[in-house]
């Protein structure tokens, strides 16, 4: 009985403490000031040129980036800017969603995103973010972004456009999903100690623990 107490104090106690350092994790991210340097601000390495909408037909159309536009599935929406003459940023950037992506600088391809070749099925890449390297010898050239889905929710989707150094819009986009991705990283481990606890638990007691459900559930969730 003793040892009995012993042991639910001790979990009582580390109980206790889960609570403090979430909580208190929690009021942290709440009420303390961002230490994030100015410098991967989102004004900052967003691309503040303009774009042209270059159409099958011929036809030209200025338009806001990012935007949605009205390009049937399958086809392919180009977009055009000229990159200013002080442009020196190391790479450029945009999020696929669901769209094969291609980057051309003065009419080379310079960088693809297309997994035709490597999917096992469907007719669209998964998305992410694709990055192209540039420098300073390309201001003043033509940037061309061609953007390819077919699903109808998807096409003529134009992401913001980011330019500066990788590790910047890298901190950026964590900066901006911190929490989902806090909240995702947090199911996962739940998950996993659930199903290894619940394994663990029949093989001692040689039961089967209803917990283990829970926890592929929210593994494939």
């Amino acid at each position: 009985m003793d040892r009995y107490s012993v042991s639910r104090t001790k979990r009582s106690l580390f109980y206790l403490m889960m609570a403090f350092l979430i909580v208190g994790f929690i009021i942290a991210e709440c009420i303390l000031p961002s230490e994030r340097s100015q410098s991967v601000s989102d004004n900052n390495i967003t691309y503040e040129g303009s774009f042209t909408w270059e159409k099958s037909d011929g036809e030209r159309e200025a338009i806001e980036v990012p935007g949605r536009y009205d390009v049937k599935p399958g086809d392919t929406m180009v977009i055009t800017t000229v990159l200013p003459d002080d442009f020196n940023a190391s790479v450029m950037a945009i999020r696929a969603s669901l769209q094969t992506v291609r980057f051309y600088v003065d009419g080379s391809l310079r960088a693809e995103y297309d997994t035709k070749d490597t999917r096992p099925f469907g007719k669209d890449s998964a998305s992410r973010y694709v990055f192209c390297n540039m420098s300073e010898d390309d201001a003043g050239k033509e940037l061309r972004i061609e953007l390819t889905s077919h699903a109808s929710n998807y096409s003529g989707v134009v992401n913001t456009v980011y330019c500066g150094e990788k590790s910047d819009i890298w901190t950026n986009i964590f900066h901006n999903s911190s929490r989902e991705t806090i909240i995702a990283f947090f199911i996962f481990f739940a998950a996993v100690v659930s199903v290894m606890f619940s394994i663990a638990l029949s093989i001692v007691y040689k039961t089967h623990f209803d917990m283990e459900y829970v926890g592929w559930c929210m593994l494939l969730g």
